[in-house]
Formats: structure tokens, C-alpha cells, sequence
């Protein structure tokens, strides 16, 4: 007779008990799995904001740190007035920056070349190469000017031009003239000098100091001076309104994790470069994008109605690049300044006696065969003074500030 086999399998109550320690057990992984990738993100965008910030640091302290003289335009380019230069039209800028030779009426040039152009008229104009010759040439190196591009995730690009120093003269008065509220004669000086600004020849234009690798997954965002990040409450309100404080971001994708922070300067009166202590702040965040092409993990808040700053959505990531500035801040640098600030005399026009003059034509001392050499002004040279050799420019804000940080400046030598 067959023996019939029974084959067995598990019950329902078994099935359930199984799955429920699997659900426990899931539940129990997916605890530990989930700060760890909160942890492996973090570390990401400390990854990424340690090496950007090395990069940058790295490349101020070989260039920056040993400038001979620097200028520092933050919101945009402006004269020394502080007014911006893409208001100037091209005109004014040719008027203003592009004479480069005696009588000529000015050549187009960028914004970015004027503001150049300003730097050396401010610091070199009249300096003249060292030479024991009779003849008098003006003095020639290179220049430099970096771009910190905030608007385009922190991209750094840097400028080179060779350059030769312009000069300022004496202009002769041709007629009686009233200037201010003084009355001059005919063949009296000028008080305004006559110009003829540096001359630039493009070196490097706009080459980036900084791999494009490190902004395939973040940005950065590089604010002048010592800066922390201040935790803002999406909640709370601006004081008298019901608009949030925080602008720019979307809400709806949030989650529990989602936290939003200001970048705010630990001196908020100012924002102040000195030689002793110059920084950067520099923000890490997610470069991704919104279709009108700003970065959806940073906006602004609105601390009160003058206090402005930007904000990040988590996560991200801050750090401070500080430096000295070593040749500014030396003794030697500032002795060697002043004894080098002095440039020939140049003259236009024809004086009361009758002499006619031109400014490419030498002056000499009675009895010298040598140019007549003087201290070089500041109304020749707004920013000859020592204590200049770092010029902060006035900041530009709201909506007419391009997001950008400029530093213009020289090496040692001019190299």
C-alpha cells in the first residue's frame, strides 16, 4: 500500500510573527542608516568646503599676502568716490581712464580695465624706472585683479595686465580763470593736474585659479571679513509684518532635517579689511538650480529692515581663510614707499615769463642737466600715501551690487 507524503509549510500565525520581526529588524537598520547618511553628507560638504577653502587660502597667501599694494571693491567696481562704475557710460570712462597719450581725447575700455587703470593712477602715476640715464621712462610691471564671482557659485578668475605707469602735469593757464572761489591770471599753474592715464596690455584675461571639479556638486559663496552663521526660525516674522524673514527658498520640499542659517559679520558695523587681519568667509551649499537659474539652497534673510543678509538651507558649510598682509604691514615696505614716491616734474603751457613747455619735454633744476624730480602729491597720486597701500573702497549694495569681491593689487618687483 503507498504511503501518502504530507508536506507541511508555515501557517498564517508564522507568517505574521516572521514578518513582524523583519519590520523590527528594518526599522532597527534604517535608525542606524539614517544618521549615518546625515553624517556622510556632512562630511561631504565639509569635504568640499575644506578643500575650497585651502584652495583659496593657498593662493592669497602666494600672491595677496605679499602685495606691494591692494584695493578691495566689494558689491562691484567703483572709483575712489565710491560711485559704480557701470554707471559711467563708455565715454566717460574713455574721458575718465583711457588717455594714454598726451592730448588725446580717451579709448574705450571695460569697467574692469578703468578700475585697473584707477588703481595705478591711484598708487604709480609719475613713478618712473630706476636709471642713472638722463632720459625719463615711466615705470612697467604687471598687475593683478581678482574676481570673486558670487553670483556665478563662488568662481575665482584672475586678470594680468602688463602695465606702463601713466603721469600727471602742470597745465599753464591760457586765459584769466576762476577755479572754485579763486581768481588765477593768465600763465598762473593750474591747481588741477592734467592727465595721462596707465596704459594695459592684456596678459591673462579671466583664467580660474580654482579646478572646475569643485563646483560639479557645490557652490561657494565668499564674504569679505569674519562672518558666522546665525539660525533662522522659518517662522519667524520680520518685526511689524507678517513677511517672512527668510526669502528666496521653497518651503514645500521641506523636511524635519531642513534648517536655514544667515551668514552674518561678527562686526556688523562694517565691512572692514585690515593689514593685520584680512579674511574671507567662505560658504559650502548644494549648487542645484530653480528654472529661473538661482541656487535654490540660498536666498536672503531680513534680519530688520537695514540689516540684510544672505542665508543657506541645510546643508552647508562655513569656514574663515585669515592672513596678514606681510609687505603692507612691514616697516621696510613703508619706508621704501615714501622714499620711492617721487617722480619728475612735467610742465604744459606757457608760464607768466614766457616760457612754453610741454610735458614729454625735460625740466631741469638751473644748472642741472638732470630732470627735476619732486614728492609725488596726492592730486597726482590720490592713494601715494603709506598709509594707502590698502584702499577699501566703499561697498555697494542692494540691487545695484553685482555679488562680485574684487581685489586689485601688485607683487613685489611688479612680477
Amino acid at each position: 500500500m503507498d504511503k501518502k507524503t504530507k508536506l507541511k509549510g508555515f501557517t498564517l500565525v508564522e507568517l505574521i510573527v516572521v514578518m513582524a520581526i523583519f519590520g523590527i529588524l528594518m526599522a532597527a537598520v534604517m535608525q542606524v542608516i539614517t544618521p549615518l547618511n546625515k553624517i556622510s553628507k556632512r562630511a561631504s560638504i565639509q569635504e568640499a568646503n575644506a578643500a575650497a577653502v585651502d584652495n583659496v587660502k593657498s593662493y592669497l597667501e602666494s600672491s595677496l599676502r605679499y602685495a606691494e599694494c591692494v584695493e578691495v571693491c566689494v558689491g562691484g567696481l567703483t572709483d575712489n568716490s565710491g560711485n559704480n562704475l557701470t554707471k559711467y557710460s563708455e565715454d566717460e570712462l574713455a574721458k575718465k581712464f583711457g588717455v594714454t597719450t598726451f592730448g588725446s581725447s580717451g579709448s574705450s575700455l571695460t569697467k574692469e580695465q578703468a578700475a585697473v587703470v584707477n588703481f595705478l593712477d591711484n598708487h604709480y602715476s609719475n613713478r618712473t624706472e630706476p636709471s642713472l640715464a638722463q632720459d625719463v621712462k615711466p615705470l612697467t610691471g604687471k598687475v593683478r585683479m581678482l574676481k570673486i564671482d558670487n553670483a556665478n557659485g563662488g568662481k575665482i578668475t584672475e586678470y594680468i595686465y602688463d602695465f606702463t605707469a601713466g603721469y600727471t602735469y602742470t597745465n599753464y593757464l591760457d586765459k584769466d580763470t576762476k577755479i572754485g572761489d579763486v581768481e588765477y591770471e593768465k600763465g598762473d599753474p593750474s591747481p588741477i593736474p592734467g592727465r595721462v592715464n596707465a596704459k594695459l596690455t592684456t596678459k591673462v584675461n579671466g583664467a580660474s585659479i580654482i579646478n572646475d571639479v569643485y563646483y560639479e556638486n557645490y557652490a561657494f559663496y565668499i564674504a569679505p571679513g569674519y562672518a558666522q552663521m546665525q539660525t533662522i526660525d522659518k517662522k519667524d516674522k520680520v518685526s511689524g509684518t507678517d513677511v517672512n524673514k527668510l526669502k528666496g527658498f521653497d518651503f514645500d520640499d521641506d523636511t524635519s532635517d531642513d534648517y536655514y542659517a544667515a551668514l552674518e559679520p561678527v562686526d556688523k558695523t562694517a565691512v572692514n579689511f585690515s593689514s593685520d587681519l584680512f579674511s574671507l568667509s567662505v560658504v559650502t551649499y548644494k549648487n542645484d538650480k530653480n528654472a529661473d537659474d538661482k541656487y535654490t539652497y540660498r536666498g536672503t534673510c531680513d534680519e530688520t529692515e537695514t540689516e540684510k543678509y544672505t542665508a543657506f538651507q541645510s546643508p552647508f558649510a562655513l569656514s574663515n581663510a585669515n592672513m596678514s598682509l606681510v609687505n603692507i604691514n612691514s616697516q621696510y615696505g613703508v619706508d621704501k614707499w615714501a622714499v620711492d614716491s617721487y617722480g619728475p616734474v612735467r610742465l604744459n603751457g606757457t608760464d607768466k615769463s614766457g616760457k612754453t613747455y610741454k610735458p614729454d619735454q625735460k625740466v631741469s633744476d638751473d644748472g642741472a642737466s638732470g630732470w627735476k624730480y619732486a614728492a609725488i602729491n596726492s592730486l597726482q597720486a590720490p592713494k601715494i600715501n603709506a598709509a594707502d597701500r590698502l584702499f577699501v573702497h566703499p561697498e555697494i549694495t542692494g540691487t545695484d551690487s553685482d555679488d562680485c569681491i574684487y581685489f586689485i593689487y601688485t607683487a613685489p618687483d611688479f612680477k
